[in-house]
């Protein structure tokens, strides 16, 4: 490979990496937190719902 490839390859690199690292960050799925799952809401309305007893 002469000068100028690894040159080249070099600025690929340079600006390659960080554009893929920016891309994936912006298009990863976040995490739901589990107090915000669908099972957790569910839990909580379910609760609300039924009061406890009285005395």
């Amino acid at each position: 490979m002469s000068s100028n490839g690894w040159i080249a390859l070099g600025w690929m690199v340079v600006i390659g990496l960080p554009v893929a690292v920016l891309v994936a960050v912006i298009l990863w799925p976040e995490r739901i937190p589990k107090e915000r799952s669908v099972e957790a809401i569910r839990q909580r309305v379910e609760a609300e719902g039924n009061p406890p007893p009285g005395p």
